[in-house]
């Protein structure tokens, strides 16, 4: 039951979540993502001024000359969270499936480990929110929520809406946004770690696209026909220009790692040709 890209269809993904048959990470994977007041040693890092006294290791403090403070894994278990984009440009090409595929496997992880994990749907609102709890029987219903979920024609991608939702509902989480970012990325919100503060949420963004949004095929030519599925407007693209759209959607991608990093969110490129698995794992390394 796989199309011809080799991604599940969405009418699998609740069986194979079922029948603990999703290719999902290796369980326990997340738990290092969070630092705070846990009881597993984690590392020691310059004091700042915010950091409380108890809080210093006098041993590195004596050797170094300059005060350090000892850093905890916050407890076991934590909250994995899906922020799941059903704007209208999520509808374009082989994106929505392949969201759906990642989203199944994310959740998966959570349940194998004993962990929470929970669910927000989103465009230019919450559209959808499932609280973080653990056990197979509500990773059926976040698979199952997932696989009904459609993109909403006409309907723009804006996160600040989801953000407060999961701020509000919750004081720390790791966060996937599964989303395209195709338009330019603001946000009121900050998940930048700051020292003495407490762990509060680690977001993660998984930029999931078509192969030809992130880049052309070298050499392309003709024409193609475009509709933007949430303002409606249309356009024709000369393919033969293949190196300048190359070129733009470098820039625009480079600008968004940028603002996301300035709002302490890290952000990989996915495309149904990716073994999303790997890239989500390589990219959680580099935190």
């Amino acid at each position: 039951m796989k199309t011809e890209s080799g991604l599940l269809s969405k009418a699998a993904l609740l069986d194979l979540a079922a029948r603990r048959r999703v290719d999902a990470f290796p369980p326990g994977d997340w738990e290092s993502q969070f630092r705070g007041a846990g009881y597993e040693f984690w590392g020691l890092r310059e004091m700042a001024p915010t950091d409380a006294f108890r809080d210093i290791d006098w041993k590195a403090t004596a050797r170094s000359g300059r005060h350090y403070v000892r850093e905890y894994l916050a407890d076991s278990p934590f909250s994995l969270m899906i922020l799941y984009d059903v704007s209208g440009s999520m509808a374009f090409g082989r994106k929505e499936l392949l969201q759906a595929n990642i989203a199944a496997a994310l959740a998966w992880s959570a349940a194998a480990s004993g962990n929470r994990c929970g669910l927000i749907l989103f465009a230019d609102a919450v559209v959808e929110y499932l609280p973080p709890r653990p056990g197979t029987a509500h990773l059926h219903r976040i698979v199952s929520t997932v696989a009904a979920a459609l993109p909403l024609a006409g309907r723009k991608a804006v996160l600040d809406g989801a953000f407060a939702r999961l701020t509000g509902e919750m004081n720390h989480s790791l966060a996937f946004i599964l989303s395209d970012f195709t338009a330019p990325f603001e946000s009121r919100f900050s998940f930048r770690r700051m020292p003495g503060r407490p762990v509060g949420h680690e977001v993660v963004a998984l930029r999931v696209l078509e192969a030809c949004e992130k880049a052309l095929p070298e050499g392309s030519s003709g024409l193609a026909a475009l509709h933007d599925l949430e303002t409606g407007e249309r356009a024709v693209l000369d393919l033969g220009k293949w190196r300048t759209y190359n070129e733009r959607a470098a820039a625009h991608h480079r600008e968004l790692t940028l603002r996301l990093a300035d709002a302490g969110i890290r952000v990989t490129r996915i495309t149904p040709e990716d073994d999303y698995i790997r890239k989500i794992q390589d990219l959680m390394k580099t935190g």
